[in-house]
Formats: C-alpha cells, structure tokens, sequence
C-alpha cells in the first residue's frame, strides 16, 4: 500500500484490486491527491438527475430514493477537466425515469464538457440502443450476461456504494470497477471476493478463504507443505515455516531499476506522470504473493 501526501491509503497499484478504481464526484471540491498521479483512477464517476431542465450532479444512494446535495454538472466539470488524464473514462448514471429526449440531451452536453473522454452511461435496456447511436458506451441498470452492470445494494450505510460488475454463464459475477469517495483502499480489498446471483438476492458476497490450494501457491519454494494447518496460522502474521522447521518472513524483493523512465522522451505526454509516479510509489514492488493485515 501507499500514503499520499494528503494521508489518504492508496494500493501500490491498481492491479491488486483485479478491478479499476473510479472517484464517485459529488461535490466541486476534490481531493488533494486527485490529479497528483497519486490516485492510481481509471475516471469518474457522478451521479445525475435533472432539476427544472438543468443538469444536476447529486449526492444521493443507489436508488436515487433520497438526495442530500446537488451540483451544477458544469461546475463539476470546470473542477473535474484540469485534474483528469488523458485516458480517463466517466461513467454517467442518470436518475430513472428520463425518456429518450433528455437523455440525449444529457448525453450530448457530457460529451460537450468531457470533450475526448470515453463516456459510459447506465441506462435500462431499451435504451441500450439509443447510447451506441450517440457513441456512448450502455452499461445495465440490471444484473445481464450480455452487459457490465451496476451492483444492487442493501438499504443501509451499503446504499453509498456503487460496483459495476459482469456476469457469466454460470450467474457468477465479478466487479471490474469500484467506485470509492473514500478508503479506496479498504473498497479495493472488499472487492476482492467472488458474488454470486440466486433469484432472492440480487448480489451475495462470500468472503474469500484461503484454502489449501490458494495457500499452497503463496507460500514460498522452501517451505515445508506438509504442515498446511500451521501455515495457515502463521500467514496471518506474515509468516512461514521452512523445511528446516524455521519460522521466516516473506520477503519483498526485486527492486526497480531507476531509469524506467528512460524509455520516453522529455517531450512525451506522459514523461511527466512517469516520473511523478515512480517518485510517488519509490522502486520497491514485490512479484509474489502477499496479504495485508489490518491491525486491531
């Protein structure tokens, strides 16, 4: 993990949360890491409704069903555009119930504000047709096989959380995108678990367990695997016993060479957010598997 200079707790990157992380905009106020290179976004994500024709961002649960503070969509944008990157994705979802006019609308002045920026919009599906005629990408209100689709949510402090997720064959369903306001972190690990669909529950998280066969991969070439019970103990301290009944620590190794950078030019776009980024997260990485402890 890393600490930004705001003190906010980051993962060191953003593949070990086996999705992308999107900042949930409610308010023209951001914070002090986005736009840093200390994020590790993928883009933004807002919330819409239309209030007396104007379009209006809102702090509201995933339901829509109470909203505790709006925002002009303008004003968000002119805060949002001098922090956002080239390639960052805004995935709009607008208040139910628009017919196909104002969602064009709104769809036309996003793409106005958010000039060259990948667009998503969450709609039903009869309107799935009507977004790739405006050349902006549908995700589903709806859990689909066929569609990424936003996660229900229970009615409690869970309602402020949005996930979009895809679904297979099977009803299995992984996210592919967290959206945090805070503790991206925290969001990231919780993530990090299989949902399964059934037709009473719209989404059932299981915790993950490490089992044998998990537990088996993480543990280092030397150690001893006939003693399984007792390393499943000691992982949790970060610890393993060796062939040679040694209880070690699992190592962090294989530092970065110091010019990874090198490969671009000064002139290039990127240069700069390659050097503030290898400055923000040091040289230090680790190719093996780890697990992170929260202290009590």
């Amino acid at each position: 993990m890393s600490v930004t200079d705001a003190g906010e707790v980051l993962p060191i990157n953003q593949s070990v949360c086996n999705a992308a992380l999107f900042y949930r905009v409610t308010q023209t106020n951001l914070p002090q890491y986005i736009g840093k290179h200390q994020d590790l976004l993928s883009g933004f994500y807002i919330d819409v409704a239309q209030v007396n024709r104007s379009w209006l961002v809102v702090d509201t649960d995933n339901d829509f069903s109470a909203v505790n503070n709006q925002q002009q969509l303008t004003d968000i944008a002119a805060s949002l555009t001098p922090k956002m990157m080239r390639q960052d994705v805004i995935i709009i979802r607008p208040a139910p119930g628009l017919d196909s006019a104002s969602l064009i609308d709104l769809a036309q002045t996003a793409k106005t504000l958010f000039l060259g920026h990948r667009l998503q919009f969450i709609v039903d599906k009869q309107h799935f047709a009507l977004m790739n005629n405006l050349v902006v990408e549908p995700l589903s209100t709806a859990a689909s096989q066929s569609h990424a689709f936003i996660a229900a949510t229970e009615k409690t402090s869970d309602a402020r959380k949005r996930m979009i997720m895809t679904m297979d064959s099977f009803d299995v369903a992984d996210p592919i995108a967290i959206v945090v306001d805070s503790q991206p972190l925290t969001a990231c690990m919780q993530a990090n678990k299989h949902a399964i669909l059934s037709p009473t529950q719209s989404v059932t998280a299981a915790p993950l367990k490490v089992d044998a066969v998990l537990l088996a991969s993480v543990l280092p070439s030397n150690a001893d695997f006939n003693r399984l019970p007792e390393q499943q103990q000691l992982l949790s301290q970060g610890q393993y016993l060796s062939i040679n009944n040694q209880q070690l620590s699992y190592r962090v190794h294989d530092k970065l060479p110091n010019n990874r950078c090198s490969l671009l030019k000064k002139g290039d776009e990127d240069y700069q957010y390659c050097i503030d980024r290898q400055q923000d997260g040091e040289t230090v990485t680790t190719t093996k598997k780890y697990i992170m402890k929260k202290q009590k």
